[in-house]
Order: C-alpha cells, then structure tokens, then sequence
C-alpha cells in the first residue's frame, strides 16, 4: 500500500506547534497594579501546565509522598507566589482569568485522583484563609465519598507557640543564642499582626526564623476520639495550600501516624516548594 502525502501550510504547522507549546509553557504574568494572568507564553514563576502537573517529590516529609497541583519556580523567593497571593486575595492582587484558573486546578486535581485512587478520608491543614476550603471542595467533589475532616487539627495560640519558644531546649534558643532578646523582640512583632491570638506562620516574614519554630498545630481535644475508626486502618490524604518549609505538613503527618494507625498517608497541596528550573525534585503524571 503506497503512503499517503499530506500536506499542510506554513501557517497551519505554525498553528499546530504554538498548540503544543502552549501545552507545556503555562505560567503567569503579573502587572505593576498587581493583576495576575495565567499565560501560554512562558513558565515564570509557577508552572500551571496541565501536562506538566501534578508533581510529586519522595523527598520533602520521609516516606510520604507529596503532590502539588501547581509547581513553583525560582523568581519568588518568600512565602507565596502572585497567583497564590490572588486566589487568598492577599495583597492587592488579583486575577484576570479566575475561571480559567479554576478549571486548570480542576482538571489538575482530576488527574492526581485519578492516578491516587482509594482515598478513605481527607483531612485539611488548619488555616485561617478561605483557599483551604475551596480546595478541599474540589477534592471532595472528584472523591468517590471520602470523609472529609477540617476540625481535628487546629493552631496552637501565640501563647502556647511562645511558651514552647521561651522553654531552655527550644530550637529558637539554641538558634539565635545571645541573640535571643533581639530575636524574640522580632518574633513578637509578627505576633502583633496575628488575629485572635492564633499563631499564623505567613506573618513571620523571617524565613530563616521560621525554621526555629518547631510546633505550631495540635490535635484538638474535642474531636480526637471523634475520628479514630475514620482514621485507622484507612488510606489518608491531608491537604494544604502551599508549602515554604513544610512545617506545618512535617507536624500534621507526624500528629496523625503518632496518635492514629492510618493504612497510608498522601500529601496534596495546590502550590510546590520553590524548586529550581531543572525540577529535579519532582516528576510530574
């Protein structure tokens, strides 16, 4: 049988790379009144490629694999990202293409389910922002019934926080030394922009002084014997927005494998690590 000749037009092919390149390179742009836009042009600070995502890093917490539905990139060194900056509505951003935005963490979400399927329950990182929330909804919404638990772990109050702080051990002491007056001069200026005296890591702008701080989530009192048949024996996923140092995902997994007998547990968060260009911690399904 003889082969076919098919013939396409400059223009066409052009059309059929961009296509595929436009696959691959989705990042975002972001304007200098703070307007956030998702864009096929280009991978700069966080990666939002549907191809590309979700990502998963062995490497981060020891024998628990955590996924992100978006990967950050080198360009934003801090706590956040504009487009999470956006979706908390922190800041002063905001964002063009929320919609299309929220489809793309839909379908990302879709395929990281699709790939981890068996989840029994899942259980949210304390947070005072309404992200968590939402992106809870859209797990639960692609679950097949998972029980979702959002009140077993809670913060710890600034006071319980400092006073773990101030004890003669504490990691804080040992860091800062002769420092420590200065240091914990600092540290009680974050605590002032703190709201209802509950201890909020993103208002510590000290990123080196984040790492000192060792417990900041604890298991609640009221609900711990609530939720031990949900969690025992069971396959459960524990959901945060964001990572920076992983703290709060390091405590949480560490509290429910101490305190409860789960079958496994996996880590979603909807933004990565900051990882470099190569991307050489995560792999991507």
């Amino acid at each position: 049988m003889a082969k076919k000749t098919i013939k396409i037009t400059e223009e066409e092919l052009k059309r059929i790379l961009n296509e595929s390149i436009s696959r691959v390179l989705e990042g975002i742009e972001v304007t200098s009144d703070r307007l956030v836009t998702m864009t096929d042009k280009h991978e700069k600070l966080v990666d939002t490629s549907a191809v590309n995502n979700p990502s998963v890093s062995d490497s981060i917490i020891p024998n628990i694999r955590v996924w992100s539905i978006f990967k950050r990139k080198e360009g934003a060194w801090n706590d956040g990202n504009p487009l999470l900056y956006a979706l908390k509505g922190e800041k002063g951003y905001t964002i063009s293409n929320e919609m299309k935005v929220k489809n793309r963490i839909e379908y990302i979400t879709k395929k990281f389910l699709e790939t981890n399927q068996g989840i029994d329950v899942t259980i949210m990182v304390p947070s005072a922002n309404e992200l968590n929330k939402y992106f809870a909804s859209i797990v639960a919404k692609g679950c097949k019934n998972p029980q979702y638990i959002d009140n077993l772990l809670v913060k710890m109050s600034i006071q319980e926080v400092d006073d773990l702080i101030n004890a003669p051990d504490s990691l804080f002491r040992k860091t800062y030394g002769s420092q420590y007056d200065a240091a914990h001069n600092l540290l009680e200026k974050y605590y002032s922009y703190m709201k209802k005296g509950v201890f909020q890591f993103h208002f510590v702008a000290d990123l080196e002084m984040r790492k000192t701080i060792e417990h900041t989530i604890k298991l609640s009192d009221d609900f711990y014997g609530k939720y031990i048949d949900s969690i025992n024996g069971k396959n459960v996923l524990i959901i945060d927005d964001s990572i920076t140092f992983a703290q709060s995902l390091k405590e949480s997994c560490k509290i429910i494998s101490e305190c409860y007998t789960p079958k496994s547990i996996t880590v979603l968060t909807l933004f990565s690590p900051l990882y470099d260009e190569t991307g050489t911690k995560t792999v991507s399904i």
